[in-house]
């Protein structure tokens, strides 16, 4: 191969492999975005959850049974795991300090 083909050649596999790598960096970057966007919209509708848990509570003069209270455990936890934490930690503290409605006497 004569030197001017063999440097053409080369400058056309390098410009080809820079605007690959510049193409799957952009590619990556909006990945991510729209990663980081479902994982904080996750997280929101996570909270609203607990939240809802909680003014059940409140409706239920406080009262929450042990099927809420794991509930409320298990969507803290997935709220927690991403990243989540502050008002959704007291939000599920309050309903595992809630005290648990006794079991009425069968008759």
């Amino acid at each position: 191969m004569n030197p001017i083909a063999q440097q053409l050649t080369i400058w056309a596999v390098t410009g080809i492999v820079t605007a690959l790598g510049g193409y799957m960096l952009g590619w990556w970057r909006g990945y991510r975005r729209r990663a980081d966007a479902m994982q904080a919209g996750v997280r929101v509708l996570l909270l609203c959850k607990l939240e809802q848990m909680q003014r059940d509570m409140v409706a239920n003069d406080g009262i929450a049974d042990n099927a809420a209270k794991r509930t409320a455990q298990l969507v803290y936890d997935s709220y927690h795991s991403l990243g989540g934490n502050g008002h959704g930690t007291q939000v599920n503290q309050d309903i595992q300090d809630a005290p648990i409605a006794p079991r009425k006497p069968q008759a």
